[in-house]
């Protein structure tokens, strides 16, 4: 099974495998098949296009870990939220200009396209061949290391949980069978009350391992995670962009791929800071 941030990674350039999956045919009968791939390439190029957000802008943005335990004490995950709304707001701005767009495109221009693939020479179709498989090579070790980050954090938020539930679970239980209701005796609300304070204790200690320290699990995991996306995804997908933007003579705005790791991110932000109590 192919990990998170591979799948979301490559699932945006859907149509890109598309085009990258490409085979030269020289025969007529095959041009209809080739023009059609040819225009979801361009699809794509167009979608790309019309992100012209910075990444950087976004990065600037996004608030340090919290510092709290209890989600209901600071807006860390209100910021969060209302960050990625705006970025996925963008997206969607785009994918809307993109159809109008995608009906406007003529059909010589895609009869043009077409055509270049069609009219390749024999050095020009090896060039592509072998530049088809250094990117498939960069996507293998991509992945590799995207499933390595991805693991990580599962195990990471796997032992939270765990350590969670063995270190407060009992106190829980002992809570649970204490009377309760009208008329509870002096003593249980007195005891309740201990195993409230000791159970607030234990959290707060959970909550300083994983979240709040200055060397928490989950902030130095985040750290790697950033350091993840800025070394290496974004370029391998300003890489991906930069070679189908060059089939047809094109730049691609590199800043699209600061983008989508803003999206990572924030997404990831979002996950551990849900994995707060609310309150206490």
């Amino acid at each position: 099974m192919q990990n998170f941030l591979f799948v979301k990674t490559i699932s945006f350039y859907h149509t890109v495998r598309i085009s990258l999956s490409l085979r030269i045919h020289i025969r007529p009968m095959k041009y209809t098949s080739i023009l059609i791939r040819t225009k979801s390439a361009l699809l794509l190029l167009i979608f790309l296009t019309t992100l012209t957000a910075k990444a950087q802008d976004y990065w600037d943005k996004i608030p340090n870990l919290t510092s709290q335990c209890y989600s209901d004490n600071d807006d860390f995950g209100k910021k969060i939220q209302l960050l990625r709304s705006e970025v996925k707001g963008k997206l969607e701005m785009s994918k809307k200009a993109l159809e109008e767009k995608a009906r406007k495109i003529t059909p010589e221009a895609q009869m043009a396209m077409a055509a270049k693939y069609q009219n390749m020479t024999p050095d020009q179709i090896i060039k592509m061949q072998n530049e088809m498989m250094e990117m498939t090579q960069l996507q293998t070790e991509f992945q590799q290391i995207a499933s390595a980050m991805e693991t990580r954090f599962n195990q990471l938020e796997s032992d939270f949980r765990s350590e969670f539930g063995k270190r407060l679970g009992p106190i829980e239980e002992e809570y649970q069978k204490l009377p309760d209701g009208e008329g509870t005796p002096q003593w249980a609300i007195k005891k309740g009350e201990e195993l409230m304070t000791q159970y607030n204790k234990e959290y707060e200690s959970i909550c300083d391992k994983y979240f709040t320290s200055p060397d928490a699990i989950f902030k130095t995991w985040l750290n790697d995670f950033n350091k993840f996306l800025l070394e290496k995804e974004v370029p391998f997908n300003q890489k991906m962009m930069k070679m189908e933007y060059g089939k047809y003579g094109l730049t691609p705005d590199e800043s699209v791929a600061g983008l989508m790791a803003v999206d990572k991110y924030l997404e990831r932000c979002a996950s551990i800071s849900n994995l707060r109590k609310q309150y206490p």
